[in-house]
């Protein structure tokens, strides 16, 4: 989105109009619309939302914010614009705080950048980022970004709704949604060695989360449905067509953990069958072409983690058995997750 920007002879204005404003447009925010943005509204505080009594003394103070996005009438979000040449910091983060938290604008989400470093909060929560980022990874962030401040999840968020169910955990009701992450594949090996060498791209391979939610069911077990976006379109046709979007996980604990020395535990068992015939799209892990044999693998997969905040984190492992002319063979993949809630 912002490959070819040189953000070290900006100042805060061509941040403004250069960088804030088309990530703005991406996210569907337009001026007269009902995903409205508004400029530079002056806010005035005066002594009772200061905590103040003493209006002969205390003269009222006033504020500017820069961005304020509204899906009307279900919420607003804000943004607070520096210079690239300021390095952003408390100060900063209380400013943009006291601007989202003003009662004529009450905002859930708001900013905060200098076009080099984007840091977003939950007005709610002001002591840590929801989410960080350089510039550079706006790409790769865009979902999560979309999944919290875009016009329909403002939407879905300002509806009132009562949540009666029993907590996933500290700060989470009985369902949380995913608003994104990654999976980062860190190793494999292999009973096999032909297998294990046409396997050795995925090391270092990182797929960004898509989203969906956590949730408690029925039977009181936890759920998590995971949206991937692999990191070759082959990948999401081949996964779409064995039915594994989104992948389903499930624990039988009865809240998620805070304890990494005793983490949750989310498993699954999926099968595909792939059939004599069947055209398999090419990757750069891939060769592709058409399946010369009927074949079965058995995925059992394992995600083991806690909670940290926002997020979900921890390392899985994912063991493949493949059902080929009468032998098994086998892979084990394993890495690091993390998930983004809300």
């Amino acid at each position: 989105m912002f490959e070819s920007l040189d953000v070290s002879v900006m100042n805060e204005t061509d941040v403004r109009e250069a960088i804030v404003r088309p990530l703005l447009t991406a996210l569907g925010y337009r001026h007269g619309t009902k995903a409205n943005i508004r400029t530079e509204i002056t806010l005035r505080y005066d002594q009772a939302f200061l905590g103040r009594k003493a209006p002969k003394k205390d003269p009222k103070l006033q504020g500017r914010a820069d961005y304020i996005c509204e899906v009307i009438p279900y919420g607003r979000w804000i943004v607070e614009v520096k210079s690239p040449s300021h390095a952003l910091d408390l100060d900063d983060a209380q400013q943009a705080h006291t601007y989202a938290a003003h009662p004529e604008v009450a905002a859930k989400y708001y900013m905060l950048t200098n076009g080099r470093e984007f840091d977003l909060y939950q007005t709610g929560s002001p002591f840590e980022p929801v989410l960080s980022w350089p510039l550079e990874q706006s790409d790769s962030v865009f979902h999560a970004v979309a999944n919290l401040l875009g016009p329909d999840a403002i939407e879905k968020g300002g509806k009132v709704m009562l949540d009666h169910g029993r907590p996933l955990g500290p700060g989470l009701g009985s369902q949380a949604r995913i608003v994104g992450g990654s999976m980062s594949y860190a190793g494999h090996h292999s009973t096999n060695e032909a297998l294990l060498a046409a396997m050795k791209p995925l090391t270092g391979m990182r797929n960004t989360v898509r989203g969906q939610e956590i949730r408690r069911v029925r039977d009181g077990v936890i759920e998590a449905r995971i949206e991937l976006e692999p990191a070759f379109n082959a990948f999401d046709e081949m996964n779409r067509a064995l039915g594994f979007v989104p992948i389903v996980f499930k624990s039988a604990d009865e809240v998620i953990s805070t304890n990494p020395e005793r983490p949750s535990i989310f498993a699954n068992v999926l099968t595909a069958r792939i059939l004599r015939g069947t055209v398999l799209p090419a990757s750069p892990v891939m060769r592709g072409g058409v399946c010369p044999i009927d074949c079965e693998i058995i995925y059992h997969n394992q995600a083991v983690g806690y909670l940290e905040g926002t997020s979900f984190c921890g390392s899985f492992t994912s063991d493949q058995e493949l059902a080929v002319t009468g032998s098994i063979q086998s892979i084990t993949h394993w890495g690091r997750f993390e998930l983004v809630l809300v």
